[in-house]
């Protein structure tokens, strides 16, 4: 680099180091170990992707800060480099296409990464939809007055998470993000209403009956030895009967009378009592009959738990754990047996106020805080954003291979609606695997189903922006152009 014809036009003191430091960031050396380093960054984050999931190569690689830097040095180099050879003369021509054709490219990717969208569109036969949900998830804390947005940045499973302090949020205690669940499962329990939790139920929770009875009881026996506990709660028409195996179990209130079981299979019936005890009726497979019931002491007693048993085969015997008079749902949640893959679920974050036993809530889930002397709602939240026009799914196909249940191909017809005021329509389209839809910016790609009994069937659409793609495309052109340029003239000269 020292014989370049390029010189500064200004000599500085030795003390400022200006030059020396210009022909390090355009030196042949600083390339190549920018190029090594982004090849193993590479193939560490290809390896990551296989072994686990995109969001982990993207939190390990392509979105870290030493990712990115790698990538502006390599700018910087390339830039120094085109530099250096100025004054330019026509031999430069393709030695400049292709340089400048990689900062182009650069700056394209930078332009993706900033202001693209890559998110998922949900619609179901029939529905309408505009609203396109991204990857990053925001903590929402709205009081009577203001609305705050926090994001909470998602990290892998096996990565510790730092504890989140909220404050100065213009309520009267602070809040703390404690624990986080890059893929939490849902669990539903419930406790008593006396008990005081500060926290209204989340969204699994169903609107508050007083003096509402729940249940939690543990089976033991049959010929699989099996060990098995289930809540009942008479709030939730999903929540009064369950079954398990052949055996069914419900419970009903004071106001609902026990009636002998039709049904060939095992029965258990629990009924609340006006008092505060529990009876109960189990019927076997041939329709005899074992009734009796507990006191309530007998059941807040947490050192003897209640055990029935219900004269089914296998000596099979029902205890009862819990029994709550005035139940409300509570939910609560646990790290994914799933942890990676497009099958694990979504995050979950425990929201803690100062003196408080604090609330779950998983990824769209709401709650009301009680602070005391005022009320403050919680929800976490995906990012949204609108599109300018609307989808409605018209009708959703799917095309198996032979013999088999397997989706060969899948497609949805839609149609395109403006945001004219009464809703123009701009036409009907196909979305296929193959063929994306292209409107207003934004392509919309075909990405997965959820299937119905017998219908409507929900498409999951993957909605793309991507605002660097035409500088992206010119660069790769200039790149190309540049190596064919030189090849050409190294080949002249050879003849």
């Amino acid at each position: 680099m020292n014989n370049c014809p390029f010189r500064f036009p200004v000599r500085f003191p030795a003390r400022f180091k200006i030059e020396k430091v210009f022909w390090a960031l355009s030196s042949l050396k600083l390339a190549v170990l920018v190029i090594l380093a982004l090849a193993a960054c590479l193939a560490a984050a290809t390896i990551l992707e296989s072994v686990y999931d995109t969001p982990t190569a993207q939190y390990w690689v392509y979105r870290s800060f030493g990712f990115h830097l790698l990538l502006f040095t390599l700018g910087v180099n390339i830039l120094c480099v085109a530099i250096s050879r100025y004054p330019w003369k026509k031999k430069h021509i393709p030695f400049l296409l292709a340089h400048f054709g990689i900062l182009i490219l650069l700056w394209g990717s930078w332009m993706t990464d900033r202001s693209g969208v890559d998110g998922s569109l949900r619609i179901s036969e029939g529905e309408t939809a505009s609203v396109v949900e991204l990857d990053q998830a925001y903590l929402v804390i709205s009081d009577q007055q203001k609305v705050h947005s926090i994001l909470i940045p998602w990290i892998p499973p096996m990565v510790a998470f730092q504890p989140i302090l909220l404050k100065d949020f213009g309520i009267p205690i602070d809040l703390k993000i404690d624990r986080f669940l890059s893929h939490g499962e849902s669990e539903v329990s419930f406790v008593s209403q006396g008990i005081p939790q500060g926290t209204s139920p989340t969204s699994h929770a169903q609107t508050l009956v007083p003096k509402v009875p729940a249940i939690r009881f543990k089976v033991v026996g049959g010929p699989m030895a099996i060990s098995q506990e289930f809540w009942l709660w008479d709030g939730s028409p999903e929540w009064r009967s369950i079954q398990a195996g052949p055996a069914h179990f419900s419970l009903s209130g004071s106001d609902s009378p026990i009636q002998k079981s039709k049904s060939a299979s095992p029965s258990l019936v629990f009924r609340a009592q006006k008092d505060g005890s529990l009876a109960f009726v189990a019927q076997s497979s041939d329709g005899k009959q074992v009734k009796g019931g507990f006191k309530t002491g007998q059941i807040q007693n947490q050192l003897i738990h209640p055990l029935i048993h219900p004269g089914w085969k296998g000596n099979i015997t029902i205890t009862v754990l819990e029994w709550i008079t005035d139940a409300i749902p509570r939910s609560s949640y646990q790290s994914s047996r799933v942890q990676y893959g497009t099958q694990a679920p979504p995050s979950a974050i425990h929201v803690m106020p100062a003196g408080s036993e604090g609330v779950w809530l998983g990824l769209g889930d709401r709650a009301v805080l009680n602070l005391g002397s005022q009320e403050v709602e919680v929800g976490y939240f995906p990012k949204r954003i609108v599109l300018p026009f609307s989808l409605r799914l018209e009708r959703f196909t799917v095309e198996h291979d032979p013999g088999t249940l397997s989706p060969a191909s899948y497609a949805s017809e839609v149609t395109v609606l403006g945001n004219a005021p009464l809703g123009a329509q701009i036409g009907t389209q196909k979305i296929s695997m193959n063929e994306p839809l292209a409107v207003g910016g934004f392509t919309v790609y075909q990405a997965s189903y959820e299937d119905a009994d017998p219908r409507p069937v929900t498409s999951i659409f993957s909605v793309n922006r991507d605002p660097g793609r035409i500088w992206k495309y010119l660069g790769s052109l200039l790149i190309v152009l540049g190596s064919i340029f030189l090849f050409i003239a190294k080949a002249r000269k050879k003849l």
